[in-house]
């Protein structure tokens, strides 16, 4: 199958869903500054995701054996739905890092061009000097809207449709500002140095805020990547001693004047099940916390949650499974 083909392919899964989802990928891809159409992105994202749930099915039916279907099935789904989610995780990771890029350089590059304002260049020409490799996408951004203000298009015009480009507030609240000097004939550069001064102001409060809660966030970790987990491993070894004890006394009287006797004792490998999707639950959960804290935004932590997810098991398989045992043995 050659790329005309692939593509074909992949516009035929993108039709399948609906308009706004498109509508949606397709603003993504522009923040991200991806050169691809919306269509083709999401057929392929279906096209994987489907290949990845049927792989999922037939490893659960041929590999493990597992013969209920509704077993199979919410496999499949679970399989599809996550390769799913986690492809427009990557997408909105690579629109937030080109917006932290651009807004990391944005002070500078409005410094420089209030400096050549103030030598006399145009708007324009100030505008130009600001596309250099060290600003990183802003340059790319620059070069757009001088290309495309040298042509038939306003130079406005181009500016708002960058900031519109850019999923960036900052970026928005600059440019409209640029604008509105530029059409009332204020002083353009000294506007241009204030909005760099707020801008950095920002940055140095969201720093200290961030540093400020970091504590926060190391008992945050402590508590999902070594409280938890040892405390797990010791309820399950509970358990399992409250149950060798109660086979021990089944025979004898002191059952009854100890209490140890249980109509159903709970399984120690139903308790482990439990704590493995306890483990799961809570690293979704305190990624999501760690990504507001940090962030402001939910979806910006989930990119630690495999990182906790696997600290967090590796603690508790330890603990379980080496540990406990050894200390068990020794006290013995």
């Amino acid at each position: 199958m050659n790329t005309g083909d692939l593509r074909k392919l992949y516009y035929a899964f993108g039709n399948l869903t609906p308009k706004g989802i498109n509508k949606h990928i397709e603003e993504m891809l522009e923040y991200s500054g991806a050169d691809m159409d919306a269509r083709v992105w999401m057929g392929s994202v279906l096209l994987l995701s489907v290949l990845f749930g049927i792989a999922v099915l037939l490893f659960g039916w041929i590999v493990l054996e597992l013969t209920p279907i509704s077993i199979l099935l919410l496999s499949s789904v679970a399989a599809f739905a996550f390769v799913v989610f986690s492809l427009y995780l990557i997408l909105h990771f690579r629109v937030e890092d080109r917006k932290r890029r651009i807004e990391n350089a944005l002070p500078d590059a409005l410094q420089l061009i209030a400096a050549n304002v103030r030598a006399g260049l145009t708007p324009l020409a100030a505008l130009r000097t600001a596309a250099r490799p060290e600003f990183g996408p802003l340059e790319e951004e620059v070069r757009y809207v001088t290309a495309k203000s040298l042509g038939i298009g306003s130079f406005t015009d181009a500016l708002t449709e960058m900031s519109k480009r850019i999923k960036s507030e900052t970026l928005e609240r600059t440019v409209a500002l640029f604008v509105v000097s530029m059409r009332s004939g204020g002083s353009l550069a000294v506007l241009l140095e204030n909005a760099a001064d707020d801008i950095m102001e920002g940055q140095e409060l969201r720093r200290q805020l961030i540093t400020g809660t970091s504590m926060y966030i190391v008992f945050i970790l402590f508590a999902v990547l070594i409280g938890m987990p040892v405390l797990l491993s010791i309820s399950i070894e509970f358990v399992n001693m409250m149950s060798s004890l109660q086979q021990q006394s089944a025979q004898t009287s002191l059952s009854g004047e100890v209490g140890l006797t249980m109509g159903t004792p709970i399984s120690a490998d139903f308790l482990f099940n439990v704590s493995i999707f306890a483990i799961i639950a809570t690293s979704i959960t305190v990624s999501i916390l760690i990504g507001v804290i940090h962030d402001g935004k939910e979806l910006n932590g989930l990119r630690y949650t495999l990182y906790l997810f696997a600290v967090a098991i590796i603690v508790f398989l330890v603990m379980h499974t080496y540990i406990l045992k050894s200390i068990l043995l020794t006290s013995h």
